[in-house]
């Protein structure tokens, strides 16, 4: 679950990588989007990616900043936090509300080098008086040769 909003800053940030040589100037873009709704099925996060189809609802505040420097370079950093409820795909099993939140940066230099980071966070409460605490995080870094290191741990 949710897992789509980790990534999806970060697809976003990917997609400036097409951005080939340096440019002129430096340019900086900054967004804001507030009471952002997103509906989707996936599962509620457990570190095994395991369970089962939720109609999962969002509604966020968003942020992100990304310059685009003049040698090339690319650095991106968003942060999205806000509601949550997630309904049982088939009916059965609890329903959950609560509340997420999760950050990320991405640098890229113009020798084609990249790290990027993220954290993210979930707290939910089941309407059978369960609970849900879900944090995952992860580090990635490619060096000028293509070697990529990274680490992910989820608890």
């Amino acid at each position: 679950m949710l897992r789509r909003l980790i990534l999806l800053p970060a697809a976003a940030s990917a997609a400036l990588l097409g951005f080939t040589g340096p440019a002129s100037a430096t340019v900086t873009e900054t967004t804001h989007q507030m009471k952002l709704v997103e509906t989707f099925v996936d599962v509620v996060p457990t570190c095994d990616a395991s369970g089962e189809s939720y109609v999962i609802t969002t509604t966020t505040n968003t942020h992100e900043h990304i310059t685009m420097l003049d040698n090339g370079g690319i650095r991106d950093t968003f942060t999205q936090s806000g509601k949550v409820s997630a309904v049982p795909e088939d009916g059965t099993g609890p329903s959950y509300t609560g509340v997420l939140s999760t950050w990320g940066n991405f640098h890229q230099d113009a020798d084609g080098s990249n790290l990027g980071g993220f954290t993210f966070n979930l707290n939910l409460k089941g309407s059978d008086g369960s609970t849900v605490h879900h944090h995952e995080n992860g580090h990635s870094m490619q060096a000028p040769d293509g070697t990529v290191r990274e680490f992910f741990r989820c608890h």
